[in-house]
């Protein structure tokens, strides 16, 4: 019940119910959304489902969405920054950061719009004093971006307590996420 997930379906999207414990959902309590914003389901679909839906409109390459209040990303999220190129891996996400999307109310238009913003050229982002969210064009990658974000919090974190973190240059980064898009077009 500290998050939620979707996936994008017909002419809308599936989505996890608000304040569910995961052990305990079915699949009626699973909400369809249609991309005007009306539901269907038993249950309330999760407070977040704004984010969910402005992501579908506006980004056709996301067919999925995983938001989480992970231990590690939450804290950092709460130091309102981003999470700059200090491990490669950071070219996973689709640039040479990570973002941190502007605070707002949860379940708002305004942190939905936060969002699009942090996520314009990423598949990941850090909410402010929130969490973190995720993307995928399959629910595999949206789940699996929500564990490496979480890893690399945790690194961020601990590498900073150093004062002293290295980061990898713009020109290295590039070479490393045009690596990366050449990974994914031969998998």
């Amino acid at each position: 019940s500290e998050g939620n997930i979707s996936i994008r379906y017909k002419d809308g999207f599936l989505i996890s119910p608000s304040a569910m414990d995961p052990v305990n959902i079915s699949v009626s309590d699973i909400q369809f959304i249609n991309l005007k914003g009306n539901h269907y389901g038993s249950r309330p679909p999760s407070s977040e489902w704004r984010i969910h839906l402005l992501l579908y409109l506006k980004k056709s390459n996301v067919n999925a969405i995983s938001h989480s209040h992970s231990f590690w990303s939450s804290t950092l999220s709460c130091l309102r920054k981003k999470i700059p190129s200090f491990h490669y891996m950071i070219a996973e996400f689709g640039g040479d950061d990570i973002k941190c999307a502007k605070y707002a109310t949860f379940g708002t238009d305004s942190l939905a719009k936060n969002v699009l913003k942090a996520l314009k050229t990423r598949k990941g982002c850090l909410m402010e004093n929130h969490g973190q969210l995720t993307t995928g064009e399959t629910i595999e990658e949206a789940i699996s971006l929500t564990e490496s974000l979480e890893k690399l919090s945790k690194q961020f974190f601990m590498c900073n307590l150093s004062k002293n973190v290295k980061l990898i240059s713009k020109t290295e980064m590039n070479k490393v996420i045009s690596l990366f898009n050449e990974y994914k077009s031969i998998r």
